[in-house]
């Protein structure tokens, strides 16, 4: 009997995410600290998989800058809270530069598109559904900046949004924070489809620049200090 790769691929993938969640947990509640070795053959051999699921989980925690290779292997990095702000900063300013010249730039099927998130952000609201509201957040924002057409800008805020994107879930753990979310966001799309790109650029500095300040908050009151530590707990 032929085999469907469409579920053999879903398998893989949710295999892949499974060891993704795990070890990113292990590092944010330091059972695995920084400086520590972390390898392919190791995680293959820990949670009783092959080293193809592995070292796709390990890539994906590098492009989330949980890991970096050097030249002894893979590490789990030391991270500051200070480092951490400096970048979150400098994406937030890409991130509503990038938005505003997409107001300007967007195509009428790009407004669709961004329209259809809200609809499926309010199903995912009333099931309580967080990990699926963090992922359509997520396509919100990246999906503003990538109408402004500017490879150099959306590779520049890519890069900086997945250094950052590993503590969103702090946010959205706050009490009500989902709902009020959902309502900024509405504000700032209601801006952005009427091209008033200079209201969309100031909404989301200050959405984003709030959303940072509330996560060194629950970092701060959780004693975090050198590393991705307690704060996710």
């Amino acid at each position: 009997m032929e085999q469907d790769h469409s579920i053999l691929e879903i398998h893989r993938e949710t295999l892949v995410g499974r060891l993704v969640q795990h070890l990113q947990e292990s590092i944010l509640s330091r059972k695995l600290k920084p400086g520590s070795r972390v390898s392919e053959v190791g995680v293959a051999k820990q949670f009783g998989v092959s080293r193809v699921p592995a070292r796709e989980a390990l890539q994906r925690l590098e492009d989330m800058n949980f890991i970096r290779r050097t030249h002894l292997g893979r590490e789990i990095i030391q991270f500051s809270k200070k480092e951490f702000a400096d970048i979150y900063e400098l994406k937030n300013i890409v991130e509503a530069f990038g938005a505003m010249k997409g107001a300007l730039r967007a195509t009428s099927e790009d407004i669709d598109r961004l329209a259809a998130l809200f609809v499926q952000m309010e199903e995912a609201l009333g099931k309580n559904d967080i990990k699926r509201l963090q992922e359509l957040n997520h396509s919100f924002h990246d999906g503003m900046v990538l109408c402004c057409n500017n490879a150099e800008l959306i590779a520049s805020f890519g890069s900086l949004a997945k250094r950052v994107r590993w503590a969103m879930p702090i946010s959205m753990r706050v009490h009500e924070r989902p709902a009020l979310g959902y309502i900024e966001h509405k504000e700032i799309f209601t801006s952005f489809r009427n091209r008033e790109a200079e209201k969309v650029r100031n909404l989301l500095e200050t959405h984003s620049n709030e959303n940072m300040k509330r996560i060194l908050r629950v970092m701060e009151s959780s004693g975090y200090e050198s590393g991705k530590g307690e704060a996710s707990r």
